[in-house]
C-alpha cells in the first residue's frame, strides 16, 4: 500500500498560512515523516490534466511555504471556467502571457533561477529586479522570518514526470482541491488501476449558505461535492456537525455516500512554542481583545464593529484603554465589510486591523491578549477558538455550526446574531477581569489535540483498508 498526498492547493498559496492551508501543511508534514508505508506527493497539471510527481525535497519546500507556483497562465483545473486561450497549445498560450503579463512571468522565472542557483553572484541583482517588479502586497507575502523570502516559481519547477497511480495506492485530496484539481479525471484513473480516492472535506458551507460566497464559487463547489460524493471511496470529516450536514445534503440530493470517517483537527502546541519579539505598535499586554479570522461575510466582523461602537459610546473603551484587534487577510465579498471597518469612528484608534501576520507575531498576539472572541456565523470546525483556548485565553465564541461542539464548556458561546448579548458579555469581561476568570481557568485546563496526533489519525483513516483490499485468511 502506498500513501499519495496531493499538494495542488498548497503549492498555489503565498504568504502566512490561514485556515485550510494550515491544516494541509500540518498533515502533509506528518505524511512526509510517515514510516508506515511508502509516501508520494503529487500536483495536478491543468494543461495535460494529469497528476505529476513532486520530489521529497520540493515537497518539503512547498510544505514549509518556501515556494509558490504562479498558476495564472494555466487553464481552470476543474474546467468550470474556460477562457478563449485555454484551448491553445501551451507554447501559444505562454507567448500570449509573455505579451500581456510579462511582469508575472519575469517574477516566476527569477524565482526559478534563484531556487536553482542560490549561490549565484547574479542573484542579488535579480532579487532587486524582482523586488521592483512586485506589488507591495506581493512583497509582504514573500517576506519570511529573519530576512528569508519565498520564491514564486512556474509549475515546471515543482512538477516532475506523470504520476501513474497503482493498485493499492490511497490518494488523499485535501480541502481546497475542489478548485485546483479535476476529480473526475483523477477518479477515472484511480478506478482503472484499482487505487482508492479519499477526500478530506472540511465543510459544505458554500452549499448551505450561498449568500456568503461568489455565485461561480458556489456552483463550482457544489459541482465538486456532488462529484466527490459519487466518486470518492471515503470522506474524512472534521466534526459531528459536518458529518450531519453532509448526510442531510446527500439524502436531499438522493446521493449514496462513500464511507465516512470523523477525525477532528489539531492545534499548534501553543504553551510550548516560543513567542519572542515585540507586539505591533500601539498594543499593550492585557489591553486588547483578539479576533483571528479571514475577513469575509461569514466571520461576522460586522457584529463586533457594532458592539465596539456601543462600547465606545458608553465610555467602556475610554475608561479601560482596551482595544479590539482584527487579525486576518481580506477574503471575498468584503467591500462592504472593509468600508464599514475603515469608516468606523474607532478605526486606527481602539479598533485595529492587522493582515499578513506571521506565525511568530500571531503567537505573541494570542499570548498577550486580554481575551479572545470568535463570532462566526457558521463553522465546520473553528481553529481560532481552539487556538485561543490552547493559549489559555478566556473565549467568547458563537454557537454557529460546530463551534459549540469544538469549544464545549471551555468557552462562553453566544448566538452570533445577539448584538446585545455580545455587548453585555464583552463589557463585563473588560470592566471586571474577575468575571472572565472562570473561563481562564477552564482554558488553562483545556487540552488541545496536537497536529501530529490529528495528522496521524487522518493518515490512518486514509490508509485503512477497504473490504476489497482485505485478504481472506488462508485455508
Amino acid at each position: 500500500m502506498r500513501l499519495v498526498v496531493d499538494l495542488s492547493s498548497m503549492v498555489r498559496w503565498l504568504g502566512p498560512p490561514v485556515g485550510l492551508v494550515r491544516v494541509q501543511r500540518h498533515y502533509a508534514a506528518v505524511a512526509a515523516a510517515f514510516k508506515g508505508c511508502e509516501v508520494a506527493f503529487t500536483v495536478f497539471d491543468p494543461i495535460e490534466r494529469v497528476l505529476r510527481q513532486v520530489s521529497p525535497n520540493i515537497a518539503a519546500e512547498i510544505i514549509a511555504g518556501d515556494i509558490s507556483c504562479d498558476m495564472t497562465f494555466y487553464p481552470d483545473p476543474a474546467r468550470f471556467k474556460t477562457r478563449f486561450y485555454d484551448r491553445w497549445p501551451n507554447w501559444a498560450r505562454r507567448l500570449l502571457m509573455a505579451i500581456i503579463r510579462p511582469r508575472r512571468i519575469l517574477i516566476a522565472e527569477i524565482g526559478a533561477f534563484g531556487r536553482r542557483n542560490p549561490g549565484s553572484p547574479f542573484l542579488r541583482f535579480l532579487d532587486r529586479i524582482e523586488n521592483r517588479l512586485m506589488k507591495e502586497t506581493e512583497r509582504r507575502q514573500v517576506a519570511g522570518v529573519g530576512g528569508s523570502r519565498a520564491r514564486i516559481v512556474p509549475l515546471r519547477t515543482v512538477a516532475g514526470d506523470k504520476y501513474d497511480l497503482s493498485p493499492g495506492d490511497h490518494l488523499l485530496l485535501m480541502n481546497n482541491d475542489w478548485a485546483h484539481t479535476d476529480i473526475e479525471v483523477i477518479s477515472r484513473e484511480a478506478r482503472l488501476v484499482g487505487a482508492k480516492l479519499i477526500v478530506l472535506l472540511n465543510d459544505i458551507i458554500p452549499i448551505q449558505f450561498p449568500e456568503w460566497y461568489k455565485p461561480h464559487d458556489v456552483e463550482r463547489f457544489t459541482d465538486y461535492v456532488d462529484l466527490a460524493m459519487r466518486l470518492a471511496d471515503r470522506f474524512i470529516l472534521t466534526s459531528r456537525r459536518v458529518t450531519t450536514d453532509v448526510e442531510e445534503y446527500a439524502a436531499k440530493r438522493g446521493i449514496r455516500l462513500p464511507q465516512l470517517e470523523h477525525v477532528p483537527l489539531g492545534c499548534d502546541s501553543a504553551r510550548k512554542s516560543k513567542a519572542d519579539g515585540r507586539l505591533p505598535d500601539g498594543l499593550e499586554t492585557d489591553r486588547y481583545i483578539l479576533f483571528v479570522s479571514t475577513i469575509e461575510p461569514r466571520k461576522n466582523h460586522s457584529l463586533l464593529m457594532d458592539v465596539w461602537m456601543r462600547l465606545v459610546v458608553d465610555g467602556t473603551v475610554a475608561r479601560s484603554g482596551m482595544k479590539l484587534v482584527f487579525v486576518g487577510r481580506g477574503g471575498w465579498l468584503v467591500d462592504g465589510i472593509l468600508a464599514k471597518l475603515h469608516g468606523h469612528p474607532a478605526y486606527g484608534k481602539s479598533l485595529v486591523h492587522l493582515d499578513n501576520v506571521d506565525d511568530g507575531t500571531l503567537s505573541l498576539l494570542y499570548r498577550n491578549s486580554a481575551f479572545c472572541v470568535y463570532p462566526s456565523l457558521y463553522e465546520g470546525y473553528g481553529l481560532p477558538p481552539v487556538e485561543a483556548l490552547a493559549y489559555g485565553k478566556a473565549l467568547i465564541a458563537s454557537t454557529g455550526g460546530a463551534i459549540a461542539e469544538v469549544v464545549g464548556s471551555s468557552g462562553l458561546c453566544l448566538d452570533p446574531l445577539d448584538v446585545e448579548g455580545w455587548k453585555n458579555a464583552m463589557r463585563e469581561w473588560i470592566t471586571s477581569p474577575a468575571a472572565r476568570a472562570p473561563y481562564e481557568a477552564k482554558a488553562a485546563d483545556f487540552v488541545a489535540r496536537s497536529w501530529g496526533q490529528a495528522g496521524r489519525e487522518t493518515l490512518e483513516a486514509t490508509l485503512a483498508p477497504f473490504p476489497d483490499e482485505v485478504q481472506p485468511p488462508p485455508g
